[in-house]
């Protein structure tokens, strides 16, 4: 099996295809169905007419020349026989032939995996919570997928970096363009500190049509996708419900469903998708088989590193106060328990005797609010 060949496929199928499943159930190896001519194409039995003359009109020397501008450009290529290729991924229908990594390729298949997407017109909110669930998914040690696009996913990458996690950006275009050209610094932040992947051909221009089967790959890649903020028809959208068909969890922000920007995860919500305020309600969905080597003191941790008189910080004196008016139960609830002390959404949830999700709900409405802060490792005070 040569790397080409694997590049050819990717190439003549065209990425998101379909065929490429059907051609490579009966030819494993690329190379034996790029030999096999229209013999191959007949044997398959599924390719239509247009994907045949593509797949007649495509040279190997097209392919080779995606493979070596790749390499100049510093980026690796891996296919689906690679043990770098993401486990995750193989699991999906149209999975790609091959992959351009800009990067550390052993990061793809870092465990837990967790898509973080949604709009590119964030709000002030939005930001917030795709910092804090970002932030707090790094930090803990899990890996960040989104798609670099301007907006939530570029605040998601951002966060995870500044927590010192790792984490991959999805392109929609060549791995040696960068779309938006806004992101330059960040995709160089990216490589250095994680990876940037593409299936396009090395030099393709962004295009419209590409961005929905880019995000087949980040829901793939990923066991849980968490929707921050999404219109009610978005490409956020396109990539939950992608995230539903492949099997994975979805995840969703709760915020004012009046908002243009929270129609889509209020639909989301509607639908299924599991309410969530921070990374550890995210991670306690998958077990500890996968979530045991995670630990959410890293960042305290590393607070105490760079300042070691903070770990002698005596916990402030509470200063309790009564629920202001027009809060829902829950937020009154949950507002009573809170002091000066942080507290976790767990230890809220037993001090409540709340369930997760309400908790999660009643900690939005008082964030928004304005009434209580997030503190490191995703706990909260009295603001």
């Amino acid at each position: 099996m040569s790397l080409e060949h694997w590049a050819w496929l990717g190439i003549a199928a065209q990425p998101g295809n379909r065929i490429v499943d059907d051609i490579l159930r009966v030819f494993p190896d690329p190379e034996e169905f790029f030999l096999s001519g229209d013999s191959g194409i007949e044997k398959v039995g599924t390719i239509n007419g247009a994907d045949a003359l593509r797949i007649r009109a495509t040279s190997l020397d097209v392919a080779k020349k995606a493979v070596e501008t790749a390499e100049n450009y510093g980026a690796k290529v891996i296919t689906k026989e690679s043990e770098f290729y993401p486990q995750n991924l193989l699991n999906i229908k149209s999975a790609p032939p091959v992959l351009y990594v800009l990067g550390d390729e052993t990061c793809l298949n870092m465990e837990p995996a967790i898509g973080v997407v949604g709009t590119r017109r964030l709000s002030e909110y939005g930001a917030k919570m795709a910092q804090i669930i970002a932030g707090g998914l790094g930090g803990a040690g899990a890996l960040v997928v989104s798609g670099m696009a301007l907006g939530i996913d570029s605040v998601a990458h951002k966060a995870c970096l500044a927590a010192g996690g790792k984490t991959v950006a999805v392109q929609g275009c060549g791995i040696c363009k960068t779309f938006p050209p806004e992101n330059v610094e960040l995709k160089e932040l990216i490589a250095a500190n994680g990876a940037v992947i593409s299936e396009f051909i090395p030099d393709a221009e962004a295009a419209g049509s590409f961005f929905p089967i880019r995000n087949r790959i980040v829901s793939g890649m990923s066991l849980g996708v968490c929707v921050v903020e999404a219109a009610a028809r978005s490409g956020t959208s396109i990539t939950a419900n992608l995230a539903f068909d492949q099997g994975r969890k979805v995840f969703a922000v709760p915020a004012d469903v009046n908002r243009t920007t929270s129609q889509g995860t209020f639909r989301l919500l509607r639908n299924g998708a599991i309410p969530v305020a921070d990374a550890k309600d995210i991670l306690s969905e998958f077990g500890e088989d996968l979530t045991a080597h995670l630990s959410f003191d890293r960042i305290q941790k590393r607070r105490i590193e760079k300042n070691p008189a903070a770990k002698n910080e005596k916990p402030p004196k509470p200063v309790k106060k009564a629920p202001p008016a027009g809060l829902s139960k829950n937020a009154s609830d949950i507002y009573r328990v809170l002091d000066r002390t942080p507290r976790s959404a767990d230890e809220i949830s037993d001090l409540t005797e709340l369930s997760s999700s309400m908790v999660a709900v009643g900690l939005t409405e008082l964030e928004i609010a304005g009434l209580i802060s997030p503190v490191s490792g995703r706990r909260f005070v009295i603001a």
